[in-house]
């Protein structure tokens, strides 16, 4: 009841926050609100050749202060880089201090927005997949204060497209009586976190306990400010009228998803002790329509390209359109094309995995790829063609485009 009570007035309060221009990347020790994106310039460096990495943050937006004066923002200007180095076959670590100017305690939070020269020695960190994992560690001169990773694919650039998981329930064998609900529109995402606030040590039977999130899927996760709302009650145990903003956000933090791929997910929706502690979540079936698939079943419908790579050089690029995906018999479903000529063929059980096939009928061109390797916008697998057989294959849903050249 307590959560039902507030979810339309919270709603309505954190409508304006949730578009705040702050983004972080999977990370891991965060620090409490602590937003952040890592880029690269250009998207798809040439091999050999040194690039820029673009940091991007701000620190939680006020502190709580018990002083007279009330609330007050961090005391701490822009970030200076302090050493970048390069670890062969492992990754590239950023390390930058926070500095702290007490001149700064009354004024917004710190916000940076600035370019590290990467040497082309950074390609000696590359592994053997292609993957290059940049690590930027904020310290504030004596303890580190937050640890963000993220990894860039530098054979095909496929960092550049954002993770799609559309709308559902998701759950966790770890934590069987909770959960998390996800709406995803473009690259945007809301995530609401489902706990259990009982502390047996104290008699305390405990409630439910909604945790919200939001933040933006860059590549294969998403970071995001995360905020508990409890709706204050009187001492008759009432609850009180149109409570204010503080007496219902007891909580700034931050929470991540990381994709697995389009029906399993590793996630948490708060950091406790400064360690992010994530679980793994599949996507909940619940009912099913029989008009269409179940959501467990890939989202095929839509504009594709299929790229065809031999080594790094692309050798087939081709563009489709898919139609809405019907049943064809059990755990089997067909994708027919606008045109006719391209079709596709998922096999897929209940709980999501499976495995899928997409044919150009006019010369027998078929691209395989297992859902293991889906994400909702893009699949790697094998592409065999007329032209060369066991191709790299990757599908990349519109508008996005791999940043690789065309091929003629």
């Amino acid at each position: 009841m307590r959560a039902l009570l507030a979810l339309g007035w919270v709603l309505t309060l954190m409508s304006t926050g949730l578009s705040a221009d702050h983004f972080r990347d999977g990370g891991f020790l965060a620090g409490a609100g602590i937003l952040e994106s890592i880029r690269i310039e250009p998207r798809l460096p040439a091999d050999g050749d040194g690039f820029t990495v673009n940091l991007k943050g701000s620190w939680p937006e006020v502190i709580n202060s018990n002083s007279l004066s009330g609330e007050k923002y961090p005391c701490f200007a822009v970030p200076e880089v302090e050493k970048v180095a390069v670890y062969a076959g492992n990754r590239v670590q950023l390390i930058t201090n926070l500095q702290h100017d007490a001149d700064l305690c009354e004024q917004p939070p710190a916000q940076w927005d600035f370019d590290v020269a990467i040497p082309a020695s950074a390609w000696d960190a590359v592994d053997q997949d292609g993957y290059l994992l940049i690590e930027h560690l904020l310290s504030s001169g004596i303890n580190m204060l937050t640890g963000i990773e993220q990894d860039f694919d530098m054979r095909f650039g496929t960092h550049v497209v954002p993770a799609w998981l559309g709308s559902g329930f998701w759950v966790s064998e770890a934590r069987p009586y909770e959960g998390i609900m996800i709406e995803q529109q473009g690259s945007r995402v809301l995530f609401y976190g489902l706990t259990y606030d009982r502390d047996a040590s104290q008699g305390d039977a405990g409630e439910p306990v909604w945790l919200m999130n939001s933040g933006e899927m860059r590549g294969g996760s998403t970071l995001g400010r995360a905020y508990r709302f409890d709706w204050p009650f009187d001492q008759g145990g009432w609850p009180v009228e149109m409570p204010t903003t503080s007496e219902l956000l007891t909580e700034n933090d931050s929470g991540s998803i990381i994709v697995n791929d389009y029906n399993h997910v590793r996630a948490f929706t708060k950091t406790t002790g400064h360690v992010s502690r994530y679980e793994n979540y599949r996507r909940l079936v619940f009912g099913i329509d029989r008009s269409r698939p179940p959501v467990y079943v890939p989202p095929l419908e839509g504009g594709w390209t299929l790229y065809g790579f031999s080594d790094q050089e692309t050798v087939f690029i081709a563009s489709f359109q898919l139609l809405e995906g019907e049943s064809s018999s059990t755990n089997e479903y067909g994708f027919a094309s606008a045109g006719g000529d391209w079709s596709g063929r998922c096999n897929v059980t209940p709980l999501g995995d499976g495995e899928c096939q997409i044919v150009r009928a006019s010369d027998g061109t078929a691209f395989d790829f297992p859902l293991s390797a889906f994400q909702g916008n893009l699949a790697q697998g094998i592409l065999g063609t007329a032209i060369g057989a066991n191709l790299t294959g990757i599908l990349v849903r519109e508008p996005w485009r791999l940043p690789v050249e065309d091929t003629d």
